[in-house]
């Protein structure tokens, strides 16, 4: 079997005042943490999912203020101290020079914090790790299939907004059934029946001539979901953001109406579905997508994808990201 993470990570100890310097290391714990670290019993560990693209010899990662800004927000949630920016880009620069092979266009990064020691008790000790893992990782843009959870709401846990490992426990566990049923996610929906967020992925409804995307507060504030908001307000197109009913679009699907289903995630970028499950019932949602939704996609790739012809066209967006020479 092979490797989920590529070999080498950019690791930086906390030595009490702030985030040194980091460096690389091999992809194992070794002695960064002890099997009772707070990390370990009690979740003490926040995360990000970032991008990194490459058009040789630059490379840029996809918004990576933005990310540390969420990460800065995820630690504060847990008392964790969060690296200075200079430190976070330093690591996520050398973990995907040491991790490029020369041919990849695209790489997935994991920068991680967590508590390191630990007692019985969850106090936290003063030992904590910032660790950037590396991945090779290109999904096929195939459509995807949702299954709507009817049963099990998505409830208002106090990190629902936070980047925090335990959130994804229960998302993990549901996932199951997802498969089962031959989808490829959960939509998620809150006591109220209103939709919230597929698993690690945000939403947008696209139904009588509008775009509509649930409120975040509750949800956490995608990157991906930023970008798209960011790209059609710059095109003029508004985007409601408001409470969506299940009953708004399953009558919509009874009346026959016109209704798209996207997801947004860095890891999977902008995705359609296909195919949505709801009860007993699959419904194909084969509706065409609407012009102003294409054309964002398009400058989707470019401030991805074709970074390089970006900048001067999308300067807000690009001014977030980190971009380096591959050769120093």
């Amino acid at each position: 079997m092979a490797d989920l993470w590529l070999p080498t990570v950019a690791v930086s100890r906390f030595d009490g005042t702030g985030y040194e310097s980091p460096a690389l290391t091999s992809n194992q714990v070794g002695g960064l943490a002890e099997f009772g670290a707070d990390a370990i019993q009690f979740g003490f560990s926040v995360f990000e999912g970032m991008r990194a693209y490459v058009a040789d010899p630059d490379f840029h990662v996809f918004r990576a203020r933005d990310h540390h800004e969420r990460l800065r927000g995820s630690c504060a949630a847990l008392a964790l101290p969060c690296p200075r920016y200079e430190v976070f880009a330093e690591a996520l620069e050398q973990a995907v020079r040491a991790n490029w092979d020369g041919r990849a266009t695209r790489l997935y990064l994991r920068p991680v914090v967590f508590a390191a020691g630990g007692d019985v008790m969850p106090l936290q000790s003063d030992r904590y790790v910032f660790v950037v893992l590396v991945k090779t990782f290109d999904p096929a843009p195939a459509d995807l299939g949702v299954l709507v959870e009817e049963t099990v709401p998505r409830t208002h846990p106090a990190f629902a907004a936070v980047k925090t490992a335990g959130n994804y426990t229960s998302s993990g566990l549901a996932m199951r059934g997802a498969r089962e049923a031959g989808c490829d996610t959960i939509l998620w929906l809150d006591g109220a029946g209103n939709l919230q967020e597929c698993t690690t992925m945000n939403v947008f409804v696209c139904l009588g001539g509008r775009i509509i995307t649930p409120e975040t507060g509750s949800l956490l504030p995608g990157i991906t979901r930023r970008t798209v908001l960011d790209l059609l307000a710059a095109m003029g197109e508004q985007v409601v953001e408001r409470d969506i009913p299940l009953s708004e679009v399953s009558d919509a699907l009874a009346r026959k109406e016109e209704l798209s289903l996207f997801t947004t995630s860095t890891a999977l970028g902008i995705r359609k579905v296909g195919r949505l499950r709801l009860g007993s019932a699959d419904h194909v949602l084969d509706a065409k997508e609407p012009s102003a939704w294409t054309r964002m996609t398009e400058q989707y790739s470019l401030v991805t994808e074709r970074f390089t012809e970006a900048a001067e066209d999308f300067p807000a967006i690009m001014s977030r990201s980190h971009r380096w020479i591959g050769s120093k």
